[in-house]
């Protein structure tokens, strides 16, 4: 534990965690990219994104969408507050493996 838990900073990390429960919930797709989104936020993986999307009957361009797929439109430029969090959380996730494949970068 980072620091001692005190009520107060309870509170508010509840209260925070409420907002992003209700981002989610009352968020409405419109899009494909939207929908995947969205879904990143329920399961929190890219490739099971992908095969539920897949299953959804989605598909890009005709083909079934992928890992990267998921990965660059969850990295694209963020259209909603949602995408926007989604997209911090993705990269603040994914920063170890990312550093390593630029450490190596000629």
């Amino acid at each position: 534990m980072k620091n001692l838990k005190t009520v107060e900073r309870a509170k508010k990390e509840i209260e925070k965690l409420q907002g992003f429960v209700d981002l989610v919930e009352f968020f409405h797709p419109k899009t494909v990219e939207e929908q995947i989104i969205k879904e990143y936020a329920y399961i929190g993986s890219v490739e099971k994104v992908a095969k539920k999307i897949n299953e959804l009957g989605y598909s890009n361009d005709g083909q079934p969408f992928e890992k990267d797929d998921i990965s660059n439109i969850i990295k694209g430029k963020p259209t909603t507050d949602l995408h926007k969090l989604i997209k911090s959380g993705f990269l603040k996730k994914t920063r170890h493996s990312r550093r390593k494949i630029e450490k190596y970068s000629w």
